[in-house]
């Protein structure tokens, strides 16, 4: 009987232990089929609508740089509370082109300032219903044509484009681990930038907008939250919402800072974008992804009047050493098994208890 109450204890140590684990990878999982999360504030107005799920903690940026923080999440409905205005970063207007800010289609970028942008889609089977007929296409989802119009425009600014169109399916709480691999593969690359191209799973309102007289979707940047480049992705993805803010006002859906690591632990400039929803037309989000590919010059710091680069940076500095990350993550996990499986041989094989 002692025998079996410890087997007990260990199989529920064993289970608490997995579930932790799963926990982490399910915090990076989308929202039921046609279903969806309100975020609202203290006066019950709806401030944002994701198909993400949504924990408590999580930071919504708004496009007026009003930052919300989830406090409670009950059914679909995330109750947040206002914490004031976000400070955001002072553009050196210096490095922004005139001619783009005057609205022209692509800035001026000279020979020597052509970095390199990776460019995937975790999630291969997103599509757009009113374009692509259904919200899923399997391994062949509409988001691949959007992913095309971004990386040609990146291509006509001066950009070295990598595009790596793995299939991630099944759009699961999987995929992620998944991808990571293709994303590890791209940064050996060394880019400027690494960017995950996603659309939501809202009602059409949500991302429809009208910017520079075109019908186009927004874009918003989702931030892992629990990755140790967080405040460095916050950063970066500050750096581009201002620079959308300046160049073309009303591209911004805002930043949304999740439960979860989408990768963006692998590097500083990974950045996840949401391109629409499912339930706008994918000419529109064809149309933003243009426009959002327009700011990333001078969000990056390479469009000047002069032509030359300022700052451009790699994504990837060390790529080995964010393999090892992975790989050190993975040993961890690996002799925490052992510990519980050690931990429950001794259990069951020590003597009968005194007393």
């Amino acid at each position: 009987m002692k025998m079996n109450k410890h087997f007990l204890k260990f199989i529920i140590c064993l289970a608490l232990f997995l579930f932790g684990l799963t926990s982490v990878v399910a915090a990076q999982n989308d929202m039921p089929a046609n279903t969806y999360c309100s975020l609202v504030d203290e006066q019950n107005r709806v401030i944002h609508q994701t198909g993400t799920q949504v924990y408590a903690g999580d930071v919504y940026i708004a496009a007026d740089n009003s930052k919300y923080k989830v406090v409670e999440v009950t059914g679909n409905t995330a109750r947040c509370i206002y914490q004031g205005q976000e400070n955001m970063p002072v553009l050196d207007t210096a490095w922004l082109d005139q001619s783009l800010l005057e609205g022209a289609a692509v800035p001026v970028i000279g020979k020597k300032s052509k970095g390199t942008i990776a460019v995937y889609h975790t999630h291969s089977d997103e599509s757009y219903v009113p374009s692509d007929g259904k919200e899923s296409i399997n391994g062949n989802g509409g988001i691949y044509d959007v992913g095309e119009v971004f990386v040609k425009q990146l291509k006509a600014q001066g950009f070295n484009v990598i595009y790596n169109k793995n299939n991630h399916n099944p759009h699961d709480i999987n995929a992620y681990n998944r991808s990571r691999k293709t994303a590890s593969t791209l940064l050996k690359q060394t880019p400027t930038a690494i960017i995950d191209v996603h659309r939501d799973a809202v009602p059409p309102g949500e991302y429809q907008a009208q910017v520079k007289g075109q019908n186009v979707t927004k874009i918003k940047l989702v931030v892992g939250r629990t990755n140790p480049n967080s405040q460095t992705n916050l950063q970066f993805a500050k750096k581009l919402k201002a620079t959308m803010d300046k160049v073309t006002p009303g591209l911004s859906e805002g930043i949304y800072m999740g439960k979860g690591d989408y990768n963006q632990d692998l590097s500083p400039r990974a950045m996840l974008i949401e391109v629409g929803a499912h339930t706008n037309s994918k000419e529109e989000a064809e149309k933003g992804v243009k426009l959002f590919a327009q700011v990333l010059p001078a969000a990056l710091g390479m469009a000047s009047t002069s032509g030359t680069a300022a700052n451009t940076g790699t994504a990837a500095q060390k790529p080995a050493a964010q393999d090892d990350q992975g790989s050190t993550t993975t040993l961890i996990i690996l002799i925490a098994v052992v510990a519980i499986v050690i931990g429950g041989y001794f259990l069951l094989n020590r003597g009968p208890s005194k007393g």
